[in-house]
């Protein structure tokens, strides 16, 4: 099978198909595109010349070693994947493809633990974890996997390859950024268990703040967990000036709820959210947000894990991917109540 049926299949052009799988660049289609472009990839097979002779090298020197990874999403139930993952798994699949490899089998951590996941027949020895990993979860997958790269916003104690950018970090970095504006009631929007972000605004909140109790508004990583949160908080306890949300799509629904409560971002409730995915630059006003390089993290988590597969490495390895604030309209200084 060529680029060509790889093209009619995901009903693009061959061009198309040439930039996503070859150039390495996320960005080179939409991500629907793209997740035609791959599916049609994985059912046909499809190799490019240069790769199917790094293949054929490999196999003939090493032919217990494996050419397909499999992907876990570890934060997810069912079919609500963040996008901020689905861009990281993207990022994975290309540089994986860059060197040989292909993204089998795509499954959620929860799936597996609940008994729904029957993985295909075929030896895969390898695997990329994307999100927080448990060691429940983290125990299962080794007896399955010889390499386990993680690659997420949270540090992990396991003995394990990891690429993180520092979530916790970055929470003490916005809640300072908050603190410059003249914010000191500042909301946390966010999942609270065995999270690090949550931590952190906790500490931040002592520390930087000197608040030792912070409203708190739980909610699960998606815009309608955000929006119920941020509802049922304003009428318990509405007393913040800004809200602080562990990634975009919480920001996305609270903004929603702020708006049917009568109450303007920036002018009465700031805004700052963690990740930065590009549909946060669609949004009015505009959110203020720490920038995780989501792309970088993918390509090294698969360029660390190719490293395992090929034994360049035996001690568990952490990459840590530095992150910025990107200040846009959300967040102004707190002009008071």
């Amino acid at each position: 099978m060529g680029i060509k049926e790889v093209a009619k299949m995901a009903g693009v052009s061959p061009s198309t198909v040439s930039r996503v799988v070859n150039s390495g660049d996320i960005n080179a289609a939409s991500p629907e595109t793209q997740t035609r472009i791959w599916n049609a990839v994985h059912a046909l097979g499809y190799v490019p010349n240069e790769n199917a002779q790094k293949l054929k090298k490999i196999k003939s020197h090493t032919p217990q070693v494996s050419m397909d990874i499999d992907c876990v999403y570890s934060r997810s139930v069912g079919s609500e994947i963040d996008p901020f993952f689905v861009t990281m798994m993207h990022s994975v699949e290309v540089e994986a493809f860059a060197h040989g490899y292909h993204l089998r089998y795509q499954y959620s951590a929860a799936d597996m633990l609940a008994g729904k996941i029957n993985l295909p027949s075929y030896d895969v020895s390898s695997a990329v974890v994307l999100g927080r990993i448990e060691p429940e979860t983290y125990m299962i997958l080794k007896s399955r996997y010889k390499n386990i790269v993680y690659v997420g916003l949270q540090m992990s104690d396991l003995y394990i390859d990891q690429v993180v950018s520092n979530g916790y970090d970055a929470t003490l970095d916005c809640i300072k950024y908050l603190k410059s504006l003249g914010h000191t009631k500042v909301c946390y929007l966010g999942e609270t268990q065995n999270e690090q972000r949550f931590d952190a605004f906790l500490q931040g909140s002592r520390e930087i703040l000197g608040v030792s109790r912070p409203p708190v508004a739980t909610a699960s990583f998606s815009p309608s967990s955000g929006y119920d949160s941020i509802n049922r908080i304003l009428k318990e306890n509405p007393d913040f000036s800004a809200i602080l949300c562990s990634n975009d799509i919480l920001a996305m629904g609270a903004m929603r709820a702020l708006k049917e409560h009568d109450l303007k971002v920036p002018e009465d409730i700031s805004l700052i959210g963690i990740n930065d995915m590009e549909m946060v630059r669609y949004l009015d006003p505009m959110l203020t947000a720490v920038h995780i390089h989501v792309e970088e993290l993918g390509k090294q988590a698969a360029k660390l894990l190719i490293d395992r597969i090929n034994g360049d490495h035996k001690l568990p390895m952490k990459i840590v991917i530095p992150y910025s604030i990107i200040e846009r309209d959300s967040c102004a200084p707190y002009r008071g109540k």
